[in-house]
């Protein structure tokens, strides 16, 4: 084995035993994502700075008032702004979505992200940054739920979890967060650390108070080790 094979096995080992670890606890739930990229999409873009009961409520409520997506582009902007008024910041995400699906629809002909599955990640990644206000967590997040592929949101919860197992530091941000922790953690556990990090974060990892009595991670947390 190499010396780089070394210094990547030993992340990866100890994320394999985390991702085991936290899908015993919380069985990898797929938390109410969408199976079409272009439904995960929107749904995302609705949960942003707000609750999780206001967004899906004016998810339903938006798939309800125009069942295709090319209703909705070609929907007035003020009707559109007072159907997702519950989901909060709708004088930003209105015209996102409106701009997204203007995008789309030039690019494929129609409202519909479904040739993403027939290009590789390379290009299905870059492609859905490059859609209005788009970010990399959003479009792995839409990759990983609706696309299947193996890749590995950072999300808040995510990222505090990662950070105190030691999987990155404070000083690395931004997209290199991304890149480092898929180094870290294998392709085969990226899908169940994701879902299941998420899962702890909220329920036990909090950002001011870790309930660490609590915790079956204490003998891999780097956090909890120089704590106690």
């Amino acid at each position: 084995m190499s010396r780089k094979s070394r210094l990547l096995y030993r992340p990866r080992a100890k994320a394999r035993k985390v991702a085991r670890i936290l899908h015993s606890l919380y069985g990898s739930p797929r938390h109410n994502n969408k199976s079409d990229p272009l439904d995960e999409l929107v749904f995302i873009i609705l949960s942003q700075m707000t609750t999780y009961r206001s967004f899906e409520r004016v998810y339903d409520r938006l798939k309800h008032a125009a069942p295709s997506w090319d209703i909705v582009r070609r929907m007035p902007l003020s009707r559109l702004k007072k159907t997702i008024k519950d989901a909060g910041l709708s004088n930003q995400k209105a015209p996102r979505i409106k701009a997204i699906f203007e995008r789309i629809h030039r690019d494929f002909g129609r409202v519909t992200l479904e040739p993403l599955r027939q290009m590789p990640t390379t290009k299905a990644e870059p492609y859905l940054v490059s859609l209005p206000g788009v970010q990399r967590k959003t479009a792995k997040c839409v990759l990983m739920y609706s696309l299947k592929r193996k890749v590995l949101p950072v999300d808040t919860h995510v990222l505090r979890v990662a950070r105190r197992l030691g999987f990155t530091d404070e000083k690395v941000i931004s997209d290199r967060v991304h890149h480092q922790l898929e180094n870290a953690i294998a392709p085969a556990d990226r899908y169940r650390f994701h879902v299941n990090a998420l899962s702890h974060g909220r329920a036990v990892c909090a950002a001011k108070s870790p309930r660490c009595e609590e915790c079956d991670l204490t003998r891999l947390c780097e956090y909890y080790q120089s704590s106690n």
